[in-house]
């Protein structure tokens, strides 16, 4: 066998080749799942009442908001973990949680106001995302 033999390279990250669309999506990753741990912690916020007071303004809301609150609070930082990783399960994770605020936005909408921009923010990432996804996947590696 000779060495050009792609069975006798060595194994190892010197020897992998990542594209420049592939890199650059492990990139944008990472800034999307800065992003969604940022949105998380802005909904811990919310919930243990640090713009308003110690949980004045979190308990004044209705029963079905308060829920929302607290599951946006952890999947948003699960979701972030799993963009941060770099994980399919994570963008997967990322869309389903997308569609289920702005669903949210619109039920409740006393929870809008910075929350209804930080949404926008994030379907306008989700969109660059998918034609980053896109470029990287058709993308030929020499």
């Amino acid at each position: 066998m000779s060495m050009t033999d792609p069975a006798e390279a060595a194994i190892g990250p010197e020897n992998v080749k990542v594209g420049v669309w592939q890199q650059r999506l492990v990139a944008y990753q990472r800034i999307a799942g800065g992003f969604m741990m940022f949105k998380g912690l802005v909904q811990w916020a919310a919930l243990l009442g640090i713009f308003d007071g110690p949980g004045s303004r979190f308990l004044g809301f209705a029963l079905e908001a308060q829920v929302a609150i607290v599951f946006f609070a952890v999947v948003d930082i699960i979701t972030g973990v799993g963009l941060w990783l770099g994980s399919i399960w994570g963008a997967v994770l990322w869309l389903i949680v997308a569609a289920l605020q702005i669903g949210a936005g619109v039920a409740f909408v006393e929870l809008s106001g910075f929350l209804v921009l930080l949404t926008i923010l994030e379907i306008l990432m989700i969109a660059v995302y998918v034609v980053t996804r896109f470029q990287a996947h058709f993308e030929e590696v020499r």
